[in-house]
């Protein structure tokens, strides 16, 4: 059985505990709380990644938790933030349909697998991509929320690239899963 309690799978499940003061500071319009607790958990992603790699503490668990804790960062952020108004529906609409049919893909994968060295889900580079421009895009939407940086182009650019690129994400995993499959059979 997996080692529960590893540093990687602590620091993310501390990410999931700053979802909800995230999501609350942004209803509240605590806009510098939710700013400091979003990039304090932006920071959490990359660091129990690279201690999980580094380290060898991958573990199923890991696995399920952390992208779902991403996911439940980014969507519910953009949830309130399109409530807002301060993105456009269609934004939530793509990244919300492409992480309830990734995140179900991957538990059902995970779940499966004999061995957490038996899951072969990789993040491809559409997939990190599109969660890069998904934290840009809510840097963005901070940025314009302090009166910092507004260009409505860029801003549009930005947005409608995300759109883009979670859908292409979803395709290419979508397709990687299908040859997954077919390789077992």
């Amino acid at each position: 059985m997996d080692n529960v309690l590893t540093l990687p799978n602590v620091i993310t499940i501390f990410r999931i505990f700053l979802v909800l003061p995230v999501v609350l500071s942004l209803i509240d319009k605590k806009f510098e709380i939710a700013a400091v607790l979003f990039i304090i958990a932006a920071v959490s992603d990359m660091l129990d990644g690279f201690i999980a790699r580094k380290f060898n503490k991958m573990t199923k668990v890991g696995a399920i938790l952390d992208p779902l804790a991403d996911k439940l960062l980014l969507n519910y952020t953009f949830i309130v933030l399109a409530t807002e108004k301060l993105l456009p529906q269609l934004l939530l609409a793509a990244v919300l349909l492409k992480d309830l049919i990734l995140i179900s893909g991957s538990v059902v994968e995970v779940l499966s697998a004999k061995s957490i060295k038996d899951v072969k889900i990789k993040a491809s580079i559409s997939g990190k991509i599109a969660t890069f421009f998904q934290v840009l895009t809510v840097f963005l939407v901070f940025l314009n929320i302090f009166n910092i940086y507004f260009n409505k182009v860029v801003f549009n650019l930005i947005v409608y690239s995300t759109v883009i690129l979670s859908i292409l994400s979803l395709v290419v995993y979508t397709h990687q899963y299908i040859e997954r499959r077919r390789r077992q059979r």
